[in-house]
């Protein structure tokens, strides 16, 4: 591998970074299709359940119901580039959640508190010019049983 020099690695890391925060506005916003896109035709993505390759991605997010409200909140993000197209990372994840009728208005829903907090284990991989998981692993620290 050859070296790369400072400006390409902090480039890498901020481009990872954008993903991260990419995915959980996605998912917090309900924009399930650029949520798909972030993901490489072969990914995998452990959160809750294993499931492998986009298409399987696709077709579990499909099935989220309308009636959750999330907020991902990140935190502590750490990258280590690899190499030019690959990296892999770190980050905690602090997750608000409320599951009803009244996530459907737009107004603010009860909260008690986080409904987990946890970090994801992540592997970059830049394809086509633009860097996507291929693979997204969710570990769990705590974990409100009311919330899930």
């Amino acid at each position: 591998m050859r070296q790369m020099d400072q400006a390409a690695v902090e480039a890498i890391r901020r481009e990872c970074e954008s993903l991260v925060i990419a995915y959980a506005r996605a998912i917090d916003f309900r924009d399930y299709d650029a949520f798909v896109e972030l993901f490489t035709e072969d990914a995998t993505l452990h959160a809750g359940s294993k499931l492998e390759g986009k298409a399987d991605i696709r077709e579990s997010i499909r099935h989220r119901p309308d009636e959750l409200r999330s907020r991902h909140v990140i935190s502590n993000l750490y990258i280590d580039v690899q190499d030019a197209d690959n990296a892999r990372g770190i980050c905690y994840l602090t997750l608000y959640r409320h599951h009803g009728v009244e996530s459907l208005k737009f107004e603010p829903v009860p909260l008690t508190g986080p409904a987990a907090i946890g970090h994801y284990e992540d592997r970059y991989l830049r394809t086509g010019g633009a860097w996507l998981f291929t693979s997204r692993r969710l570990q769990m620290a705590f974990q409100d049983p009311a919330s899930f």
